[in-house]
């Protein structure tokens, strides 16, 4: 295996598109603007670190105030135990402090004057792993016992349309929870797990591991914010469990609708609903949407309600319910883009393109008339991207998949090296005989190391988009040291506790505890500014809640 990797050898590789590709990265390191990703297209936008701090402030205190350090040891204590009960001590980590960021919603209306944005928090804790686990099962027993329609892909969705029986008068509804993620609270959550204890069994343990789960912090620049209703409870965009947890309040919610629609005639995806009204008369409709206004107003929600006529736009696709029939739909200012088949990727992934266009086109196109209308602007995407290949309607492709029967898993160990267009050598064949060649059939270990069990895929170097999280970093590192730096922000200067420079960051400090038995000598480090860890400390001597935050503190009471 040294030899191999030693002894591997690269060849020139050049071409337009890497070149272009080589100019857009030194444009993108020279400028010194950040570069925002768009919500639900594939735009970016450049803008001036002070503009985007302006932005993440405005969206930050919005839902969070700041707290110090202790939140995320009280956190960290929780995690701790709930890994020691279930021996898995040695393998969960400590909460990250991934710095939260933005994305910007440019199909919203009005985009350019008034910019609406995405807070997206990565800080999340290993906890939430296990919470995955257990919802995804309470929610898969949920949904098969209910038979709600509560869709996970588009294509249960069409599958919904094509099989409910509409009238003439028959119109679409169609509602958006405003803020879904952020705005579950504590009570509408525990009211979710109640519903869900009624049909799926769910011990003391495993609501405490989901509850603790949603215990989350937000951090920015070193500093740490909690919501603003004084809990820690959050379900975070970018936690391991959000969706889960989503999918969870989601079949409450249906639950609750379907004393006021009838639950075979609409069906939730996240945070968006869509409904198909019998006999829709005015008033039928105006009673139907005062009534979800108020269903969600009690459970601490916010929804927006439209009438549509037999058309409507959900998801990527757009469902006429006179010709019952359906089409691809993009979100306006949305281009379609894929990856360029010169780029560095694996021929395995380039090669797929044009057939993962194509497939898709066909499950979300009801006929060939449909499927030629929409094909237009996805064909052109292939054309510039380097592709020959021309999409076609296939019948056989429209209909939604079949689950595929269960198979036996094999315990199978990958191998993922990085894959790159100038290395010559062929490294995947090498090691799979090097495999065979070591682990023949009479070898004693050939039953756990065979091509069966050993296999191997390879992964992608940094993208485009990895490369502007970094450019983006870094160009916000620079610029808030050329900001004015602010060393002391005490009231009376003379109690500073640092003499003039307690805001310093990444402090070593001493500390020392005289009693009647002697003294003792503590020596702590922050990485933040030192007077919150300094407030943090006397607060725990002051509060007898806080008596066990820190040693320094258990050593005082």
């Amino acid at each position: 295996m040294y030899r191999l990797i030693s002894n591997i050898k690269f060849r020139p590789h050049k071409n337009d598109f890497q070149a272009r590709m080589s100019h857009d990265l030194q444009h993108i390191k020279g400028t010194k603007k950040i570069i925002i990703e768009a919500d639900k297209t594939r735009n970016l936008y450049s803008i001036s670190p002070e503009d985007y701090r302006k932005l993440m402030t405005e969206n930050i205190t919005k839902e969070y105030k700041k707290v110090n350090g202790t939140a995320k040891y009280n956190i960290d204590s929780g995690t701790k135990d709930i890994a020691r009960s279930l021996q898995l001590d040695d393998r969960i980590e400590s909460f990250t402090t991934n710095n939260c960021f933005i994305t910007l919603k440019d199909h919203k209306e009005n985009f350019e004057t008034q910019p609406k944005c995405r807070l997206i928090n990565p800080a999340k804790t290993d906890i939430g792993r296990i919470s995955k686990t257990i919802l995804e099962r309470i929610v898969t027993h949920i949904r098969h016992q209910t038979r709600h329609n509560h869709w996970k892909s588009t294509g249960e969705v069409i599958s919904w349309f094509t099989n409910v029986h509409a009238s003439q008068k028959s119109r679409f509804m169609v509602f958006d929870i405003e803020a879904f993620y952020p705005s579950i609270t504590p009570e509408l959550f525990t009211r979710a797990i109640e519903y869900a204890k009624s049909m799926v069994d769910i011990t003391d343990e495993d609501q405490h591991i989901i509850t603790h789960s949603k215990r989350s912090l937000l951090f920015d620049r070193g500093t740490c914010w909690q919501k603003k209703s004084g809990s820690a409870f959050d379900v975070g965009m970018g936690s391991w469990d959000g969706a889960e947890t989503c999918e969870l309040v989601g079949l409450y919610l249906l639950h609750k609708i379907s004393e006021t629609i009838d639950s075979s005639y609409v069906g939730l995806y996240r945070d968006d609903g869509l409904a198909i009204i019998n006999n829709a008369t005015g008033p039928k409709l105006c009673r139907i949407k005062k009534e979800l206004h108020k269903l969600f107003r009690d459970e601490g929600l916010k929804i927006s309600v439209d009438i549509m006529a037999s058309t409507v736009n959900f998801l990527d696709v757009t469902f006429n319910l006179s010709e019952k029939s359906f089409k691809p739909y993009r979100k306006p200012n949305d281009t379609p883009m894929y990856i360029n088949r010169l780029s560095n990727h694996p021929p395995s992934i380039t090669n797929n393109i044009p057939k993962a266009v194509g497939k898709r086109l066909n499950s979300i196109s009801s006929s060939a008339e449909k499927f030629n209308d929409a094909i237009k602007p996805y064909q052109q995407a292939l054309n510039d991207s380097g592709y020959k290949e021309n999409l076609t309607y296939d019948h056989n492709n429209n209909s939604v998949p079949k689950k595929p029967s269960r198979k036996r898993r094999r315990n199978i160990t990958w191998w993922n090296p990085p894959y790159n267009n100038t290395v010559s050598t062929d490294i995947g064949r090498r090691f799979l005989a090097l495999i065979s060649k070591h682990f023949p059939k009479e070898h004693k270990l050939h039953k756990i190391i065979n091509r069966n069990t050993i296999k191997l895929s390879y992964s992608c170097t940094p993208n485009l988009g990895t490369l502007i999280k970094r450019h983006n970093s870094r160009t916000l590192d620079e610029s808030a040291e050329t900001e004015l730096v602010k060393t002391c922000n005490c009231r009376k200067r003379d109690e500073c506790p640092l003499e003039g420079q307690c805001l310093t960051r990444s402090v070593v400090y001493e500390a020392r505890v005289a009693t009647d038995r002697g003294s003792s000598k503590y020596i702590g480090l922050t990485e933040g500014p030192f007077k919150t860890r300094f407030s943090s400390h006397k607060q725990s001597f002051a509060h007898a809640s806080h008596k066990h935050s820190t040693e320094l503190s258990k050593k005082v009471w």
